[in-house]
């Protein structure tokens, strides 16, 4: 049963607001579009609606997942934890007056707070940049976010070694290039991947896709209702709405 120790607020695309414990931690952020780059759906919430954070975490150097140029007004940056894959991530924030960016390698683990831990998770790669996922733990819960994942054996590994968690955050549209594989997973990957993590809840993210001039280089392959309809008895999957916050029923 997943204890009320968590929520969970949809911002766009892989970005998240958890709230574990009492404590904060913002994902993947993205606020800003870009003139080549659209959500494909509202914003949930704006920089300025954002509780103190107790972390930021990225998952990989694509715009949409790494908004440094979003966060540029953040309360508190100066004392925010911000962990991303690589040093020239790190360099790039600490330069921007996030002093505590620190780049954070698979298998490593964070205290986010007195009761919450952090372990970095294997997500694979984008051309040669690794993509990092991550897997908090509280008092009631545990919790896996993969803002960028496209392999379930990935996830096999980890639960191989692991205990299982309660909640999983993984991506559901399938984006893929012309050529090559594709770059997150679709539907329902997403759906084996949370019941290979031991999750009873699912909530899909990178789900939409915006109409720029990149989206007529990618296709898609399926959305968070498509997850809701394949999934089982045993997996509840959250189709969430930007903008919304959920929690478990008491």
């Amino acid at each position: 049963m997943l204890k009320q120790s968590i929520a969970v607020t949809r911002v766009v695309n892989s970005c998240v607001l958890l709230e574990l414990d009492g404590h904060a931690v913002l994902t993947d952020p993205w606020f800003i579009e870009r003139w080549y780059l659209r959500r494909g759906e509202p914003l949930g919430l704006r920089v300025a609606d954002l509780p103190p954070l107790a972390a930021i975490v990225v998952t990989n150097p694509a715009t949409n997942h790494w908004d440094l140029r979003g966060l540029r007004e953040l309360p508190g940056k100066d004392r925010t934890p911000l962990y991303v894959p690589t040093a020239g991530m790190a360099r790039r924030a600490k330069a921007l007056g996030f002093r505590r960016a620190e780049r954070v390698r698979w298998g490593e683990t964070r205290e986010i707070a007195p009761t919450v831990s952090m372990r970095v998770v294997p997500a694979g790669r984008t051309l040669v940049w690794p993509n990092n996922a991550y897997v908090f733990g509280t008092a009631g819960a545990r919790l896996f976010f993969g803002g960028e994942i496209a392999d379930v054996a990935l996830l096999e590994r980890y639960r191989a070694e692991h205990p299982p968690v309660d909640l999983a955050l993984l991506p559901v549209n399938g984006l893929r290039p012309p050529l090559g594989p594709p770059m997150v997973m679709n539907p329902a990957q997403a759906v084996a991947g949370a019941s290979v993590l031991g999750a009873k809840v699912l909530v899909p993210v990178h789900d939409a896709h915006g109409h720029d001039p990149l989206s007529k280089l990618f296709r898609t392959a399926g959305t968070a209702a498509d997850a809701v309809a394949l999934a089982g008895a045993d997996l509840t999957v959250v189709d969430l709405p930007t903008g919304e916050r959920w929690e478990p029923a008491p």
